[in-house]
């Protein structure tokens, strides 16, 4: 290796030292000061507690005074909710799609797909859920993260959809299979990995939405990281608790993404590039 190319390496790896510094130390100030007294996490500083007394209490005091388990239900419900009726529609709807492609079908994707630039109508959706008596409910709320996630989910699915051969339709009907007997049985279990995709940007996207619950329910609907900000009003400054707080909200994506990561890129690849 020549002098050059060795400053260059030398370079690469110091810049990327450097971003990865960017990134993880609010993680850990953030990390570090959950755990710490209330005078020390003020300071918040990046040190380790003193006397290596780790105060794991803070936790439990924002699970019993936070509301904390009344917010996990709500987002992880909505959030759900949201996803089972995103892949159940979406899916079906890209199928006909591909399979058919008619006028109608080719207008029907482009009406989709529209939805994936047009910004949200805020008054209009609050004056629809006003008539129909669902501002702040659980099914309001699902149905407008669902219809945001559509739009995804139809553009997505209709591009792994190309990949599957049309012979396995054919054989399917002169075996006997039903439409749906056929979708279900034979072709939603070969998008498994674009399913997957689909899920993890759609239950990230509504668990982290703090605008839509903010205009369309009360603070008894909800997820936690809204949580965080009714906690912040209530406790001020006392980092430490609002740091356990923030830790406790993040923990569910961590775990979704954690156990489906694997199946994301391949789905997102197949689903964005294919047809």
């Amino acid at each position: 290796m020549t002098k050059k190319n060795a400053i260059k390496k030398i370079v690469k790896i110091v810049i990327f030292i450097s971003f990865c510094l960017v990134c993880l130390v609010p993680f850990w100030i953030i990390v570090i000061n959950s755990l710490k007294p209330e005078a020390e996490a003020n300071l918040l500083g990046i040190g380790l507690p003193s006397n290596f007394s780790f105060r794991f209490d803070n936790y439990l005091q924002v699970i019993n005074e936070g509301g904390v388990l009344r917010s996990l239900f709500n987002g992880i419900f909505e959030a759900f909710g949201s996803c089972l009726i995103i892949i159940l529609f979406g899916s079906l709807a890209a199928f006909i799609i591909d399979r058919r492609r008619t006028r109608i079908t080719s207008i029907t994707y482009y009406i989709f797909i529209s939805g994936l630039i047009i910004p949200a109508a805020l008054v209009p959706t609050f004056l629809i859920l006003n008539v129909a008596n669902l501002l702040n409910t659980y099914l309001g709320l699902i149905l407008i993260f669902s219809t945001y996630g559509l739009p995804m989910s139809v553009f997505l699915y209709t591009g792994f959809m190309k990949t599957i051969p049309r012979e396995l339709d054919e054989s399917a009907f002169i075996d006997g299979c039903s439409p749906l007997r056929m979708f279900f049985q034979i072709i939603f279990p070969l998008l498994i990995p674009v399913t997957t995709t689909i899920f993890i940007f759609c239950f990230v996207g509504a668990w982290n939405d703090v605008m839509i619950p903010l205009f369309f329910a009360n603070g008894d609907k909800w997820a936690l990281p809204l949580s965080v900000y009714k906690f912040r009003g209530q406790y001020g400054t006392r980092w430490n608790l609002l740091f356990a707080d923030m830790i406790i909200s993040i923990s569910p994506l961590f775990i979704v993404y954690l156990f489906c990561q694997r199946f994301m890129i391949d789905g997102l690849t197949a689903g964005a590039v294919k047809g």
